[in-house]
């Protein structure tokens, strides 16, 4: 669904080529990306650009998951981060990094989880947020630049997964969440 210019109703756009739940989108500067996320056919690792003509399959990543973030500089590139293969046993800390037309694996961040979100940041790049496990939820946020140096900011005040997150005029939220694995809300 997109927007209407006026913000009056929400209008049919371009479909996924396939059924999805649970995968993440981001804006790369020139286009929405999609991947990961969980279909009839299981857990996918399809990239797709929404390009003029409509949705297109671009590459796949590493590893496929659900439950995942993904975030976008505004410059040419999107990230995937984190997600899992199914139950929160499955959590991976995997970054995925496109660029163009090209989908590669670019690192591992300290902490497996899924549940989480992302925002990308010009003093820290792209971040990973919060998330939940066996053991509970995160406060983490771990930070990967393009060329795959990691650095770990200040933790949540409240671990919590299923969050989202933004940057807004250089200040990064992190917005909602639930504070225990499983349906909870904050």
């Amino acid at each position: 669904r997109r927007l209407s210019p006026d913000a009056a109703a929400w209008l049919d756009g371009p479909s996924l080529p396939e059924q999805r739940a649970a995968g993440a989108a981001a804006w790369d500067g020139a286009r929405i990306v999609y991947g990961g996320g969980v279909g009839g056919a299981g857990v996918s690792d399809t990239v797709f650009a929404l390009e003029d003509s409509g949705w297109g399959p671009i590459g796949r990543l590493s590893v496929g998951r659900e439950h995942l973030a993904a975030a976008g500089d505004g410059q040419g590139s999107a990230w995937f981060l984190g997600g899992r293969l199914g139950g929160l046993e499955s959590n991976l800390a995997t970054v995925d990094i496109v660029e163009g037309e090209a989908v590669s694996a670019l690192v591992e961040l300290p902490t497996a989880r899924g549940g989480v979100a992302a925002f990308w940041h010009e003093r820290t790049g792209t971040c990973l947020v919060g998330g939940e496990g066996p053991n509970g939820t995160f406060a983490d946020v771990e930070c990967v630049a393009r060329d795959g140096t990691l650095q770990t900011l200040p933790t949540l005040a409240v671990p919590r997964h299923g969050l989202g997150a933004a940057v807004l005029d250089g200040t990064a939220y992190v917005l909602l969440g639930g504070p225990q694995p499983g349906l909870t809300v904050s």
